[in-house]
């Protein structure tokens, strides 16, 4: 049982640790500004999509 716990500890470890090096990979990127600017030319967005695209962006579950 320890064996067990001990064994998913270090994998947790292991994932962490990519995960860190992974964040700093991403922060020395350069950030590029992409622009919209006549992307969505004749679309109308209403209250309602901004909600569900909130509502989808900020799901968190299993």
């Amino acid at each position: 049982m320890q064996e067990n716990i001990h064994a998913e500890m270090e994998e947790i470890k292991k994932e962490i640790q990519n995960l860190k090096i992974l964040l700093m990979k991403a922060e020395r990127k350069p950030k590029r500004v992409i622009k919209l600017k006549g992307m969505l030319k004749g679309i109308e967005v209403s209250e309602g999509d901004i909600q569900k695209a909130k509502k989808s962006l900020f799901k968190f579950g299993a």
